[in-house]
């Protein structure tokens, strides 16, 4: 189950996307418009022009940039060309990674890393041990992860690509949130990916430019044959003339993205404040979103007659009825939110 499931249901705030508050730039609409004059032409089979603007951002070879329909076609390709035996996932986290790996590989041995509760789902070292002791052929990791926020130890992180590369593990670390924490170039492995023998960093424009409905993602390679492979499992074509022209737009407008980590680590604040005065218990989050449990197990059914969608985390791995996300969205829509649940928690 993903979050945005507004086509069977009246929503005024969709709170279960956790795409930037502050919508898609009004640059990249006016390109997404003009993209319609062009709709009658094949676009660039090779996304030239993308691929080569992404490269430079990361001082790397053309070769080593994977472009996709959203990062989701690119994790689908990755699981296709690795056909691991043996895979590990962090859990509570992403679920469409388990879902590439039993569409593209359904033999594979999935085995789950468990976050603690204890430990506000924060990832330890403990890891290390789980690594060596299961021997996985590819891991999974989320940097912030999802569902909860918390990046992940840059050390740690470190420790956990060299405990791959000594038993042949490809990681693939997904760091589509990683841009709106405001931490991308002190902590994302893109702009040092040369130095690492079999990692792919995957990156997406959905959740920084608020262009979900585009679908573009591409992935950063630390080898071209790494590349290469993931390319392979890849349908021609695969970019439409509207993804191509919007992201070419997106990379000229990285301006927006510092204006939009001040709002978002403000409502952030504000939000994870709020929902603790309510009697909730607020996760932690260096993410444009947060997680919280409640003691009503059907508090997403109840802010539906609010018109106010939300993310029942009740079917992650590790999680249970009560656990639920929400994104950070502008103030006036999060004001909106807490008196629902005040409301609701007076009721």
């Amino acid at each position: 189950m993903h979050g945005g499931d507004i086509y069977r249901n009246s929503i005024h705030y969709d709170f279960s996307v956790n795409t930037n508050p502050m919508g898609v730039p009004s640059e990249v609409q006016w390109v997404l418009t003009e993209a319609a004059l062009h709709a009658g032409r094949y676009p660039d089979i090779v996304h030239e022009s993308l691929v080569t603007e992404t490269a430079k951002m990361f001082n790397v070879i053309n070769d080593v940039v994977v472009y996709g329909n959203g990062a989701s076609e690119i994790i689908m390709a990755i699981c296709h060309a690795l056909l691991p035996k043996k895979a590990m996932l962090v859990v509570p986290g992403f679920s469409g990674y388990e879902y590439c790996l039993q569409g593209a590989c359904p033999k594979c041995d999935v085995v789950y890393y468990q976050l603690k509760e204890s430990d506000d789902f924060k990832l330890t070292g403990d890891i290390l041990d789980a690594i060596e002791t299961e021997k996985p052929r590819v891991l999974f990791l989320t940097n912030p992860n999802n569902p909860n926020g918390l990046l992940i130890d840059k050390d740690l992180l470190e420790r956990i690509i060299e405990a791959c590369e000594s038993i042949s593990c490809t990681v693939v670390v997904d760091e589509c949130f990683l841009t709106l924490t405001g931490k991308e170039k002190e902590l994302s492995l893109a702009y040092n990916i040369r130095k690492y023998k079999s990692l792919v960093v995957l990156r997406a424009f959905t959740k920084t430019f608020a262009i979900p409905g585009v679908r573009l993602g591409y992935a950063i390679c630390s080898r071209k044959v790494l590349a290469e492979s993931i390319k392979a499992h890849l349908p021609e074509w695969n970019l439409s003339i509207f993804a191509q022209m919007a992201g070419a737009e997106c990379l000229k407008h990285m301006d927006y993205i510092g204006d939009s980590v001040k709002i978002i680590n403000a409502e952030r604040k504000y939000l994870k404040e709020e929902l603790t005065a309510l009697g909730f218990k607020a996760y932690p989050s260096e993410a444009n979103y947060i997680l919280f449990k409640s003691d009503k197990k059907d508090l997403a059914e109840r802010l539906l007659e609010y018109k106010i969608l939300i993310r029942d985390c009740s079917d992650y791995v590790g999680l249970e009825k009560g656990y639920y996300r929400v994104a950070i969205k502008l103030h006036n829509e999060n004001n909106g939110l807490i008196s629902a649940l005040e409301n609701i928690q007076n009721e």
